[in-house]
Order: structure tokens, then C-alpha cells, then sequence
């Protein structure tokens, strides 16, 4: 895998790939306030939302990296995967990098399941 080409945005739909933005930003913003009404109302513990974070961050980005891929269908999936993934970077750093190395990881988790889900759009070659 070339790591230049993923940031290579030449030929890339840019509708597409702002539609991977807006749906990680909000997938972000989704999961940010569900766990923090959790944990404000005492249901639960610090430590299982921690796990939920990790699984949210990894699974969502997935999807929408995998969904934007399919939809754009240009042979450029990990690249729309990848930069779709920055798109709830800043609020997952913003409201989670204060509790210590944890935003870092939940951070890299969301990064690695954006290019994971371009990687799984990419239509599989048929042996000849």
C-alpha cells in the first residue's frame, strides 16, 4: 500500500468525500453525547464506556469509510475511508484528550476503522 497515494487527492468526489466528513462529525457527535448522558446519570461505569468509546469509534467510522467507498465506487475507497475519518477527529480530541492517553487511542482507533472500511469497498478481482 502506497501511503502518499491515500492522501492523494486527485480524482477523488469531493461530494463524496465531504458526505464521509458530515456523517463522521455527526457519528461523533452522536456517540460523544450518549456516553456522557450515560456517565452523568450515574448509570453506568467510567470503565464500560471506555470499552463502548473504543467499539463506537472503530465500527462507525468503518461503516461510513466502507459506505462511501461503495457509493463513490471510483477505486479510491481507502482514500475516502482515510480522510472521512478526520472528520470527528477534532471533536473526539476536543472532549476526550483531557482524560489522559485515552482521546489519543480513541483517536487512532477512529482512524484505523475509516481506512479499514475503504480498504473492505474495494470491489475484490475476479482470477482470470
Amino acid at each position: 500500500m502506497n501511503w502518499k497515494a491515500l492522501f492523494n487527492l486527485r480524482g477523488i468526489n469531493f461530494w463524496w468525500l465531504a458526505s464521509g466528513v458530515g456523517l463522521n462529525l455527526s457519528w461523533a457527535i452522536f456517540v460523544l453525547l450518549f456516553v456522557f448522558r450515560v456517565l452523568t446519570a450515574g448509570i453506568d461505569t467510567v470503565e464500560n464506556m471506555q470499552l463502548v468509546l473504543m467499539i463506537a469509534f472503530f465500527l462507525g467510522p468503518l461503516l461510513i469509510g466502507w459506505l462511501v467507498g461503495r457509493w463513490a465506487d471510483d477505486g479510491r475507497g481507502p482514500t475516502y475511508g482515510l480522510i472521512s475519518s478526520f472528520g470527528g477527529l477534532p471533536l473526539i480530541l476536543y472532549a476526550i484528550l483531557p482524560s489522559g492517553p485515552l482521546g489519543l487511542l480513541v483517536a487512532v482507533v477512529a482512524v484505523a476503522g475509516g481506512l479499514n472500511g475503504g480498504l473492505l469497498s474495494q470491489r475484490r478481482r475476479r482470477p482470470e
